[in-house]
């Protein structure tokens, strides 16, 4: 399993790389999905993921992470994941907690997403939440 980390805001050094990869196989073990070639996440600013959200979701504000499933039976990637570094910043602020742990936080997220988790619905949203923790313990990020 290949996790390409796309860092177009200077945000991690090789070390926190090699740790980042590290933590996504654990947790690509966990769900069964050592499988898969492919993983790519990216790390952008609030600006390019305003312009990604505007054009695949047309809406026209930041978040913090999106998640592109790799359609087509014949391939062996799980996705690209999108991460605002800014967003995760000021979430990280927010809720008191490191960097680091709201980075993983949103692959978790990601990851979920991809798998077809969703939190549009309250008893999906528990379904998903309750992974999330259970992969953060995982990765010693409870």
């Amino acid at each position: 399993m290949k996790a390409h980390l796309i860092d177009y805001v200077d945000f991690l050094n090789k070390e926190e790389k090699r740790k980042l990869r590290s933590h996504i196989k654990l947790i690509l073990n966990c769900l069964n999905l050592l499988n898969c070639k492919e993983l790519c996440i990216t790390f952008v600013d609030d600006k390019e993921m305003r312009k990604i959200n505007s054009t695949y979701r047309g809406i026209k504000r930041t978040t913090d992470v999106l998640s592109f499933p790799q359609d087509g039976p014949d391939t062996q990637s799980l996705g690209d994941i999108i991460i605002s570094v800014d967003t995760a910043k000021r979430h990280a602020r927010f809720y008191k907690i490191s960097l680091q742990r709201e980075i993983i936080k949103l692959i978790i997220h990601g990851i979920l997403h991809i798998l077809g988790y969703g939190h549009k619905k309250k008893d999906d949203a528990s379904k998903m939440k309750k992974k999330e923790k259970e992969l953060l313990q995982l990765v010693n990020f409870s």
